[in-house]
């Protein structure tokens, strides 16, 4: 494998990480939640918030994150 077929895999790689799961906020029963949905399109709640900003702010936050990481 030469170095440019590497950097390429490791390029699909990451991207194929990013696009598994994004955290995604919805409103239901008068409170957001912060909630983490995978490339299936499941979701399941990881906190709760009462402000909309605050909710958005982390599904932000923790998106970024995980590109970073990867």
């Amino acid at each position: 494998m030469t170095p440019e077929e590497y950097a390429a895999a490791l390029e699909d790689e990451r991207r194929a990480r990013n696009e598994r799961a994004r955290y995604i906020v919805r409103e239901e029963y008068d409170a957001h939640h912060l909630m983490r949905r995978n490339g299936s399109g499941q979701a399941w709640g990881v906190a709760r918030y009462t402000n909309p900003e605050t909710a958005a702010l982390a599904a932000a936050f923790l998106n970024r994150l995980k590109e970073d990481e990867a």
